[in-house]
């Protein structure tokens, strides 16, 4: 009997090896230099945008069960991270928050300290539990970002991300938006996963109404993957203040691509 538990034990070990590598996933670290943007794919898979480091990591988090409907308690989050952290309210930055669909639990992209600072993941679980996400050991997967922004637009070589499920599980798609060092800088990326190679991306071209001007070198600070009747878009704001619709269909690497200016938000608005 105790042979045959052991073999079913090896084999349910060997089977989650084998899924994992089948998503492209390996045991190691997430290194990341920073946390600038965050996704989630399918079965609680978290992305992380590192804009300092210019890689997107992909991080199996095991948070996969449901933790309930209770609203969130956002109250004094800064000061409970910080606590959590052992650090200083002013010394954290909240750089992204995304929920966590299979669980509904939230996850934080922070700095901590001062400068360059240093990067965290928080997990506010839908109980109010605050825990630091481990990056150490865990299975992941990483790519690298080619031609990223150099000098200050490096902050922003990743703004915002946001997956797409493909018909298979683990067949989806990550678009990813930043800036890059190609003349056009604005840039929209498709990654599939299991990550493949990278390729450039493609130049993101709006007109600016407040401005009155064509523009190619901001960076889109948030976007949402919408569905117009059949048409798969990107619904994308930037930072003062179009309102942009981007077919995803003409995201091909090298290609320079015309977004619809569907409103303005008014200048001073983030």
């Amino acid at each position: 009997m105790r042979t045959k538990l052991f073999a079913a034990a090896i084999a349910l070990i060997a089977s989650a090896v084998t899924v994992r590598a089948a998503e492209g996933l390996t045991k190691g670290t997430a290194d990341a230099k920073s946390a600038t943007a965050l996704a989630f794919g399918p079965k609680g898979l978290l992305f992380i945008g590192d804009s300092a480091g210019a890689t997107i990591y992909a991080v199996e988090t095991g948070d996969t069960k449901s933790g309930g409907d209770k609203p969130v308690n956002f109250e004094r989050i800064d000061s409970k991270i910080a606590s959590l952290l052992g650090t200083t309210e002013k010394d954290v930055k909240i750089n992204d928050v995304k929920v966590n669909p299979a669980s509904g639990n939230v996850y934080l992209a922070l700095t901590r300290g001062t400068g360059a600072g240093q990067p965290a993941i928080v997990k506010l679980s839908r109980d109010g539990t605050l825990d630091v996400v481990s990056l150490k050991d865990v299975p992941m997967a990483k790519v690298a970002i080619p031609n990223p922004a150099a000098g200050k637009g490096a902050t922003n070589s990743i703004t915002s991300m946001s997956y797409i499920a493909g018909v298979q599980v683990g067949n989806g798609r990550l678009i990813v938006a930043g800036l890059s060092n190609e003349q056009f800088a604005s840039t929209l990326r498709t990654f599939e996963f299991p990550f493949k190679e990278a390729d450039k991306g493609a130049a993101i071209e709006i007109f600016h109404g407040a401005h009155g001007a064509i523009e190619t070198r901001a960076p889109i600070r948030s976007f949402v993957p919408y569905k117009i009747g059949t048409e798969e878009n990107v619904i994308a704001t930037y930072q003062c203040t179009p309102l942009v619709k981007i077919p995803i269909s003409e995201l091909k690497a090298g290609t320079k691509v015309k977004g619809t200016t569907i409103a303005e938000l008014g200048n001073g608005n983030m």
